[in-house]
C-alpha cells in the first residue's frame, strides 16, 4: 500500500509530529514521496527537532522555508546537510549565515533574499557546487568576497540592495567564469568597472535602478550584449 500525504493537512500522526490539520508541518509521508520539506508562510520562529529527524530518515534533500519568522537558520538545519541541494530562506529575519553553512556541500540552489543581511562568511565559498544564489532584497553594500570564490555559479540574484561599487577583476566577478546571470538592479551603483565587458559568459545582465550615468538608458535597453560591448569599448588602452 502506498501512502501519499497531502503536505500541510494529513491527519497522521508519525515520529512525535503533530500532523493535524492545525500543524504547519508535513507528514513523514508528503516527505518520503517528494523528498522536500516545505513549511513556507507558516510564521514558524524554529524547526522542532523531530520534524528534522524525520526529515532526515526519508532523506530530504529540498527544504522551503520562505515566509517565515526565523532570526537564524534553524538550530538542527545540519541533521540534513548531506542530503540538501537545494535551501530556500527567503523572506525572513535572518541578519547572519552561520560559519558552518560550509557543511552544506551539496547544494545547488541557495535562496537568502528577503532577510536582514550585510555580510556573508568566507565559508559560504566551500560551497563549490553551488549554481544559484539569491541574495536580494537585504542590506548589502557590497558583494561579499567569498561570492567570487564560487567556481560552478552561474546565477547570482544580488538585486534591490545597497551595494555601491563593481569588482569586474580578476580578483572578483572576473573569477567567475560560470556567470551567466548578473543581476544588480535597484542598488546604489555610481559606477560601472568598464572590465565588467570582458565578462562576456554573461548572457543576462541587469543594472537597471542605479545612480551610474554611463552606460546611458539608450545603451541599457539593448540588451546585455550591447551593454558590454559598450563597457569594452572604455577599456584603457
Amino acid at each position: 500500500m502506498t501512502f501519499v500525504g497531502d503536505g500541510l493537512n494529513s491527519p497522521r500522526k508519525q515520529g512525535g509530529i503533530d500532523s493535524s490539520e492545525d500543524s504547519p508541518f508535513p507528514d513523514k509521508y508528503y516527505m518520503r514521496n517528494t523528498r522536500v520539506l516545505n513549511v513556507s508562510k507558516a510564521n514558524i520562529t524554529e524547526l522542532p527537532m523531530e520534524v528534522l529527524e524525520t526529515a532526515r530518515q526519508e532523506m530530504v534533500n529540498i527544504v522551503n522555508l520562505d515566509g517565515n519568522l526565523l532570526i537564524e537558520l534553524p538550530q538542527d538545519l545540519h541533521m540534513l546537510s548531506e542530503f540538501l541541494t537545494e535551501l530556500v530562506l527567503s523572506r525572513n529575519q535572518i541578519c547572519y549565515v552561520p560559519t558552518n553553512i560550509s557543511q552544506y556541500s551539496k547544494l545547488l540552489i541557495l535562496n537568502l533574499s528577503g532577510n536582514l543581511l550585510r555580510e556573508l562568511p568566507i565559508e559560504v565559498a566551500g560551497l563549490q557546487l553551488l549554481r544559484e544564489l539569491d541574495i536580494s532584497h537585504n542590506r548589502f553594500d557590497h558583494l561579499p568576497r567569498c561570492i567570487y570564490e564560487l567556481q560552478s555559479l552561474s546565477k547570482l540574484l544580488a538585486h534591490d540592495n545597497r551595494i555601491k561599487s563593481i569588482d569586474a577583476s580578476d580578483q572578483g566577478l572576473g573569477a567567475m567564469t560560470s556567470l551567466e546571470t548578473l543581476n544588480l538592479n535597484n542598488n546604489d551603483i555610481e559606477m560601472v568597472p568598464p572590465l565588467l565587458g570582458n565578462l562576456t559568459n554573461i548572457k543576462q545582465l541587469d543594472l537597471w535602478g542605479n545612480t551610474f550615468r554611463l552606460p546611458r538608458h539608450q545603451v541599457l535597453v539593448m540588451g546585455t550584449t550591447a551593454v558590454l560591448a559598450y563597457l569594452r569599448t572604455r577599456i584603457p588602452t
